[in-house]
């Protein structure tokens, strides 16, 4: 389903969960994160997803935000840039929605409850539509360095796969 494989599979050895005493000292010596600084290039991003295999808009731009919609398979989600200097961000946050007919605000519930990392929230249909999932995964930059992005896209793709499994989008046995 996903092309993005080899980073996915090291998001199994990257993330093991911290001990209470370590997630406690990491949240209290977590600097102040100033606009772009350190930060990574909007295009520096986009070539290094499309060298991974993804298949990458060209930068959007609107109203003040910048985003890349990026395809892998049958999946389609966006990275956000925020707090960004002359196209340099400092922090991006990786998005996808799945409308079905299923989905419910419990499995959203449901899912925030057991789950970390990825956040969702629940968007009932409009005039007859089917309701939304939204899914959402904040990254804070902490160098210049394109490739730091490698275990927290590896993270998003492995999880982002599992909720839209959980909300209906994708077959269970896929």
């Amino acid at each position: 389903m996903i092309r993005f494989a080899t980073l996915a599979a090291a998001a199994v050895l990257a993330f093991a969960a911290p001990t209470p005493a370590a997630a406690q000292t990491a949240r209290q010596a977590a600097p102040t994160q100033a606009a772009a600084d350190p930060g990574v290039s909007v295009e520096a991003v986009r070539a290094w997803l499309t060298a991974k295999g993804g298949t990458v808009s060209a930068v959007n731009r609107e109203e003040g935000e910048i985003w890349l919609n990026v395809t892998d398979g049958p999946l389609s989600w966006v990275i956000f840039f925020y707090s960004c200097q002359a196209d340099v961000c400092g922090d991006i946050q990786y998005a996808a929605s799945f409308s079905n007919p299923g989905i419910t605000q419990a499995m959203i519930n449901d899912w925030n409850r057991e789950r970390r990392f990825l956040k969702a929230f629940f968007a009932p249909g409009e005039a007859g539509g089917d309701p939304t999932a939204v899914v959402q995964y904040d990254v804070l930059i902490h160098s210049g360095d394109v490739e730091q992005l490698a275990d927290p896209t590896a993270l998003w793709l492995d999880l982002v796969g599992a909720f839209g499994t959980t909300v209906g989008y994708f077959d269970a046995a896929e």
